[in-house]
């Protein structure tokens, strides 16, 4: 197989819970993931030893800061692999949105990459890699509904949630992750984690079948305070008969549940004036995800926890 074009997904979070901060710097996370059904696209194509990135967004870089050059120089410097690749990447995930584009893009690259190289890398090797490029890269090997605990990095596969009737809605605003977890409060900093009640995945996810719309994102606070606009949005697309509204990761995008299609539709065309990106989504389960990504995933991802 010398050249192959894979889809590259989005994802929202259900939920995002900072438990306080780590001995070592980085916060305590608990979050719930989904995978939704907007995506960039990644074409690979073999060639002898040069790793060539090349995007269709101006404002995509396309040298080592990217981490899909960066995860194909790990999968290098891991196996010893002296082949190269031309990744042409098609963006359609805004940047700098909540949603886990960058990581997404990480998590196919390693997968695509094993495949065009015909290299033997195991998953856990390909997670271990993963969780240096991002804490959500790992999330993007399995797909569905899972949760995140640690730095977010430590996931595992949960039953799937489905939701049909999603509105993403994104400014245009770059919120810089770091610029957010600075302005935290200071209640959900101040105490270290280890003080925290232990967690039951079983629990969490009973808590949110039996609450579905009752979502958090511990984020939210600083992200509002500033960078109004995402308040503003959220707002409005609460009184356009939303069910719930959240902010997805550290922003700036924010999903809205609509209870129809024709809803959402009314929704749609309310922001029709507006400058803001919307996109109508939906859940996408584990089975579709791993569907779409069989020609390079083979590892059985479904049950790695």
């Amino acid at each position: 197989m010398t050249s192959f074009e894979v889809s590259s997904f989005a994802k929202i979070n259900w939920t995002l819970e900072i438990l306080g901060r780590r001995a070592d710097g980085y916060h305590e996370l608990r979050t719930i993931l989904q995978t939704i059904d907007v995506c960039d696209q990644l074409q690979f194509s073999a060639t002898k030893s040069e790793i060539v990135l090349t995007c269709d967004h101006p404002d995509v870089p396309c040298d080592e800061t990217n981490l899909i050059v960066r995860a194909a120089m790990l999968l290098k410097d891991l196996t010893g692999c002296d082949k190269g690749a031309k990744i042409d990447l098609q963006k359609r995930i805004p940047m700098g949105a909540g949603l886990g584009g960058g990581s997404s893009n990480a998590a196919i690259a390693l997968l695509s990459l094993t495949k065009l190289w015909e290299l033997d890398v195991s998953p856990h090797d390909l997670f271990r890699l993963g969780s240096q490029l991002g804490s959500d890269v790992p999330f993007f090997f399995f797909g569905g509904t899972g949760i995140g605990i640690g730095r977010g990095d430590e996931v595992y596969p949960m039953t799937d949630f489905q939701s049909p009737y999603l509105l993403l809605v994104n400014p245009g605003v770059h919120v810089p992750t770091r610029e957010i977890y600075a302005n935290l409060p200071s209640e959900l900093t101040s105490s270290p984690a280890m003080n925290k009640m232990p967690f039951s995945l079983q629990a969490a996810y009973a808590r949110m079948r039996r609450e579905t719309w009752k979502l958090r994102n511990d984020l939210e606070y600083p992200a509002l305070a500033l960078y109004p606009l995402i308040g503003q949005i959220k707002q409005q697309l609460m009184t356009l008969q939303a069910i719930a509204v959240l902010m997805s990761g550290s922003g700036s995008t924010v999903f809205a549940i609509f209870e129809s299609d024709v809803a959402r539709t009314q929704a749609i065309n309310s922001l029709g004036n507006s400058d803001w990106w919307c996109a109508a989504t939906r859940t996408l389960s584990r089975d579709e995800y791993q569907a779409a990504l069989a020609e390079v995933s083979d590892f059985g991802f479904r049950t790695l926890g």
